[in-house]
């Protein structure tokens, strides 16, 4: 029986257009009606994810791949923020590839350059969403932006130097034809640099940092315990390399159609695409074997 969902959003739970379908929103709701708590497991913000439910339903948060998890009431469960020195070396890492990124922390979000946030993320939604066009992404970036608190900023350098200020997540874009001659020997750098980080991805055109404490399968098995859920009796949905520790760490991993190849080998079964409503789908098949072991009311 399982108890306890966990969902992916970027690639997941939103869809081609970047919302929450009306048949997930139904889902999210008949799940909880039937006992089953819904968790969000993004590498957003909460500031971030918030806004794609539009109020219509209240589930816990595990956000920023992990670094806070909050629960269905939005109090603060947890919090692992990026090392003093951890995150020095990353910014320093940033700046000799040359590479465009954003600090996530636990009071604001910050870039420097707000032509580059934009045409980023246009690219992300485009890797996420192979069928939309780079110029129907960008006009819907500029939209969704509005959404997104962001703080602009001419330099890093305060932000990074101020001990008040904790670094929850790093994250790096770089959407050129060469992404890869820059991505990874950069992430590479990082792994042999420092231990106390993780580096993952949510698109092919990014990288995301966070402290080795931050991911989405220990916050999940951590918010399991505190709820006396087994893990057997929990289930993680997700389609990218961000997803991984939870889709492995999970009684039953789920990949979504549209998820890339390292993390449809690791899970245990498979649903539909975010485009066709997958996580509604294995919600749906959730609670049918549920209700046939008779221990749903």
């Amino acid at each position: 029986m399982i108890k306890l969902i966990a969902s992916d959003m970027d690639g997941t739970l939103l869809n081609e257009k970047m919302e929450v379908s009306e048949r997930n929103i139904q889902a999210i709701k008949k799940a909880e009606a039937n006992g089953i708590e819904f968790l969000i497991a993004s590498g957003r913000g909460l500031s971030e994810a918030k806004p794609f439910l539009k109020d219509r339903v209240h589930p816990g948060f595990i956000t920023l791949n992990g670094a806070e998890v909050f629960d269905n009431n939005e109090n603060l469960v947890s919090s692992n923020p990026i090392s003093s020195e951890a995150k020095k070396k990353i910014v320093e890492l940033f700046h000799k590839y040359n590479i465009y990124f954003e600090i996530v922390t636990d009071k604001k979000i910050f870039s420097d350059n707000k032509e580059l946030r934009v045409s980023s993320l246009a690219q992300l939604l485009v890797s996420l969403n192979p069928g939309t066009t780079y110029e129907q992404a960008y006009a819907d970036t500029l939209e969704r932006i509005k959404m997104t608190p962001m703080t602009f900023v001419d330099s890093y350098d305060k932000i990074v130097s101020d001990e008040s200020y904790k670094i929850m997540k790093l994250l790096a874009f770089d959407s050129g034809d060469d992404r890869d001659v820059k991505l990874n020997p950069l992430k590479d750098e990082i792994h042999a640099s420092l231990k106390d980080v993780i580096v993952t991805s949510s698109s092919p055109n990014n990288i995301e940092v966070n402290s080795i404490d931050a991911q989405k399968g220990i916050a999940l098995m951590e918010y399991a315990k505190t709820k006396s859920i087994k893990k057997s009796e929990t289930m993680a949905i997700g389609d990218n390399l961000n997803d991984a520790s939870m889709i492995k760490d999970a009684g039953v991993g789920v990949a979504m159609e549209n998820a890339i190849p390292e993390i449809k080998e690791m899970a245990d079964e498979f649903t539909d695409s975010n485009a066709n409503d997958g996580v509604a789908q294995i919600i749906e098949k959730v609670i049918a074997q549920n209700e046939m072991e008779g221990q749903v009311e």
